[in-house]
């Protein structure tokens, strides 16, 4: 597997794209999404215009997912035989990403986009969620679905939407700027919305391709994450719970999806953190993926 690789094609549907109804061009939108900025949450995305039910993630679903063992990520490393994983894709000649941190300390930035209704985001998400607990504290997890009528209906997942991440050597960004209920103007109701740098960041990387893939998540500006990683059909048909359960089973396919992408999103922070923290960067699996994505 190559570092610079695509990741390989997926089924696409009308709602794996961003939708256009993000007009980066758009000054009057620009405007909108300025004055939304009133009330701030803690991954510093603006107020919710969520109209649907919020069920925070139960504590043991949760610490599942964000206490996988290091022995874990050392057995499988980027080992994925049945479900082909992809790494995130270098950047070149971009500025650096950083955010303050809650003490004002300026830190690599991780920035997500992606929608509830994605299965695309449903399934990187598991990923994501992990990768971040090896570097702080992922805190106030949702629980939510993708669509039931797009691509891999109904994939269960979490939410960024009003969790937290603390950190001392990176700071995370969320937005999940869909829900996953359906909206007759929009598509989908709108949850929080870009800020005006972050639709700054969004714009530059959808100039340069052909359109913005849900998620979206910018890894210091220097490594780029379209789509998932893998395929969302490995979770079709699996509960929350089950897939949550099967992350202390090395040999599970779901396990080794999941933690070889995570593995490959590790390697990817630690290189922004300047291998930060070294118990984290220094590890076989991180290291193994770190040099997989150098050939």
């Amino acid at each position: 597997m190559t570092h610079s690789a695509k990741p390989p094609a997926r089924p696409r549907s009308a709602s794996r794209s961003v939708p256009r109804l993000i007009t980066w061009g758009s000054v009057g939108l620009v405007l909108v999404i300025v004055l939304a900025l009133v009330i701030v949450g803690v991954t510093g995305s603006p107020g919710s215009t969520h109209g649907t039910g919020y069920q925070k993630a139960p504590q043991l679903l949760t610490k599942q997912l964000t206490s996988i063992p290091e022995s874990l990520y050392n057995a499988i490393g980027v080992t994925s035989p049945t479900v082909p994983v992809t790494a995130p894709t270098p950047t070149s000649g971009q500025p650096e990403l950083e955010y303050p941190s809650r003490s004002g300390a300026s830190l690599p930035g991780i920035f997500y986009f992606g929608g509830e209704y994605c299965p695309f985001c449903a399934a990187e998400r598991w990923a994501l969620i992990a990768a971040l607990s090896r570097f702080g504290g992922v805190r106030n997890l949702a629980m939510t679905t993708s669509s039931s009528t797009d691509v891999y209906p109904n994939t269960q997942t979490f939410s960024f939407y009003r969790a937290s991440f603390d950190s001392e050597v990176v700071a995370l960004r969320a937005v999940e700027h869909y829900s996953n209920t359906p909206d007759p103007k929009t598509g989908w109701t709108i949850l929080e919305n870009p800020t005006a740098s972050q639709t700054a960041l969004l714009h530059r990387y959808d100039e340069t391709s052909s359109g913005l893939d849900f998620p979206f998540i910018s890894i210091g500006n220097q490594f780029l994450i379209q789509g998932s990683q893998y395929s969302p059909g490995v979770l079709q048909g699996l509960s929350r719970e089950q897939i949550a359960a099967g992350l202390k089973d090395p040999t599970n396919p779901v396990t080794q999806a999941i933690v070889s992408a995570a593995n490959y999103v590790s390697a990817s922070i630690c290189s922004v953190t300047k291998n930060q923290p070294g118990n984290v960067c220094g590890s076989p699996g991180v290291m193994a993926a770190a040099r997989a994505m150098e050939h």
